[in-house]
């Protein structure tokens, strides 16, 4: 036994693998209140800095209008804020994995600040270069750290029950622009354009500053003081543990690298990221594009955003059933099949069968964000999940160019929104390949040569009298 700071003794105890808890201290007794606080603050989180991002489709034909911006102009702004959105991520997991001053109610608080100034920006952007440093730069910075502080937070507070909860606050991200969408599309025009800008930022940042002063982690290897951690990992009955056995040890991002499994995950992830920022970014203007009428735009493109959101618990409740790798081989080949249902229904100018498309388009377009933290925590554990997760997100950086400028190029270039639809559908059905083929969990052996040492180093620590 061991006497923590906070004054709570707690105890490491060892599983059949080797793997250490570290048990006895309540929520209560780390951050003075229960850890459900941890699940609903870090999705109100996701909601408040996802606009950015899930708003700009819907913005960019006012924006563009107001500063005289072509189609290209206007989404590369969308492919820049997604290079710093993504590109933080690794940054802040390494800093809050490392660095004592670096806390999560810091990156909280940071992200406020810089998603308010964002749409500062934004509104005063008479030259591109302006909302490339400021919205896309700046705001990419402050969402990221609000994105990847939140999305890791409930695999460290509920490590015996993450799935579908990492799936309810991930969905946050999506559905929690559904109202800024509805306002870009509805209200938003040159005449009120600063004022709904200042209006979205001091929402949204005032908010995330708000919330920021209850984010707190638990120490490394923490597990519940209610839930035996032996029983737990030795009930191969239980419908989650049977298809995601828990990690073997505590790895960290060196370490996980030395596996084999991180090449193809950043692949997939490439490729179904693309798939899934282009919807986020496109749906609207082709809808626009393909004059579906301002019902359908509206309910496509709002309808994509909620059933994003709502869909990402639903997929990490199905991995629990049937394995986060099968998961993601039949959501990816599903997003595959109602993009081309998507481009295929707006041609034939029917409106109704668009939304239906869009809507199923939606709900597993944001699938990846779930399913592979949920991996990397099953495979690598949850004490360097912020890292170790943050170096597979990068590769939405690459998604991100495809799913803004690169396919705004190929749509401008064709005249058409035809090949960049049927390029991001092949890109669903090579992610959904390449997790059939390649996602199989670490073996022991594998596992022991990419740790040495430090293998057998956990496990030994939890016989060792344990320090506070």
């Amino acid at each position: 036994m061991a006497t923590a700071a906070h004054g709570t003794s707690y105890r490491l105890v060892r599983d059949a693998t080797g793997r250490v808890y570290r048990v006895g201290e309540s929520p209560r007794d780390i951050m003075g209140y229960g850890r459900l606080v941890m699940m609903f603050l870090p999705w109100i989180g996701m909601m408040l800095a996802s606009t950015l991002e899930y708003g700009w489709g819907a913005a960019s034909a006012t924006v563009a209008h107001e500063y005289h911006w072509s189609l290209t102009t206007a989404f590369w702004n969308y492919s820049v804020y997604v290079l710093f959105e993504a590109g933080v991520s690794y940054f802040n997991g390494r800093f809050r994995e490392r660095a004592t001053w670096w806390t999560p109610n810091r990156a909280m608080l940071t992200a406020g600040i810089m998603v308010a100034i964002a749409y500062f920006f934004l509104a005063h952007s008479a030259a591109p270069w302006i909302s490339y440093a400021g919205y896309a730069a700046v705001g990419g910075v402050g969402s990221g750290l609000a994105y990847s502080t939140c999305v890791n937070m409930v695999a460290k507070w509920f490590p015996e029950k993450k799935g579908w909860r990492t799936g309810f606050v991930d969905g946050g991200w999506a559905y929690g622009a559904v109202p800024f969408i509805i306002l870009y599309a509805t209200s938003f025009n040159v005449h009120d354009f600063i004022s709904i800008l200042y209006m979205t930022g001091a929402i949204l940042g005032g908010g995330l500053v708000i919330i920021s002063f209850w984010f707190k982690d638990p120490p490394k290897s923490w597990w519940p003081a209610d839930v035996d951690p032996i029983k737990w990992s030795d009930d191969k009955r239980a419908w989650s543990l049977k298809h995601n056995p828990p990690a073997m040890r505590q790895m960290t991002t060196p370490q996980m690298w030395r596996t084999h499994q991180p090449k193809w995950m950043i692949l997939e992830f490439l490729f179904i990221a693309g798939t899934s920022l282009f919807g986020v970014g496109f749906y609207y203007p082709f809808a626009v594009a393909m004059h579906l009428g301002s019902v359908a735009i509206i309910a496509g493109a709002t309808g994509f955003a909620f059933t994003d959101g709502v869909g990402r618990p639903l997929v990490a409740l199905l991995s629990d059933f049937i394995s986060r790798r099968w998961a993601e081989v039949i959501v990816y080949s599903v997003l595959g099949a109602t993009t081309l249902g998507s481009l295929l229904s707006a041609r034939a100018h029917m409106p109704v069968l668009f939304v239906i498309f869009a809507l199923l388009s939606g709900g597993t377009s944001g699938s990846l964000f779930v399913l592979n933290p949920l991996m990397v925590s099953d495979y690598y554990g949850t004490d360097h999940q912020t890292e170790n997760y943050g170096t597979i997100y990068a590769a939405k950086i690459v998604g991100g160019f495809y799913g803004g400028v690169v396919a705004a190029y190929l749509i401008t270039g064709t005249s058409s929104y035809t090949w960049a639809f049927v390029v991001a559908a092949l890109m669903a059905f090579a992610a959904a390949a390449i997790a059939a083929a390649f996602f199989q969990r670490p073996t022991e052996a594998e596992v022991r040569r990419a740790m040495g040492d430090e293998f057998d180093k956990q496990s030994q620590a939890a016989a060792a009298p344990p320090s506070a």
